[in-house]
């Protein structure tokens, strides 16, 4: 065997090593498009689903700056929320926050975003009273 042949295939199998996790990751991962349709975009007007009601102290929230949630979930019985986001346009891990319930019923927390190198972003997943979820998201500008 010639030694370019022995080079080519010694860079290939370097290649391949480096890359390896990346692409066991993208056979592993759903190939599914998501539709931001099917979630409720939380604002100061409020969004509403299966009798849930999220709104927001800004309709659109900033990088590291934190915006104010408050859900009225009717008949649960649970004492927190928990909104679990993900990056729309851009994957940036997964963010977990806990909305604790307030004596009126309602539950509130804050949300606070990572800075990321678009304009613009939007976050999506689910609320959850660990029995129930829903599927909300938010909206994120500079």
């Amino acid at each position: 065997m010639s030694t370019s042949i022995k080079l080519i295939l010694i860079v290939l199998a370097l290649s391949g090593g480096f890359f390896a996790s990346d692409i066991i990751k993208w056979f592993q991962s759903p190939q599914t498009n998501i539709s931001l349709n099917d979630y409720c975009l939380v604002t100061t007007a409020g969004c509403q689903q299966d009798g849930i009601r999220i709104t927001a102290d800004r309709d659109t929230t900033q990088p590291l700056a934190p915006t104010q949630l408050t859900v009225d979930w009717p008949n649960s019985s649970s004492e927190t929320l928990f909104l679990t986001l993900q990056g729309y346009e851009m994957d940036m891990g997964k963010l977990v926050f806990k909305l604790d319930k307030k004596p009126q019923g309602q539950f509130t927390g804050q949300v606070v975003l990572p800075v990321c190198t678009s304009d613009a972003m939007t976050w999506y997943g689910t609320l959850s009273d660990q029995v129930h979820s829903i599927n909300t998201s938010i909206r994120m500008e500079r």
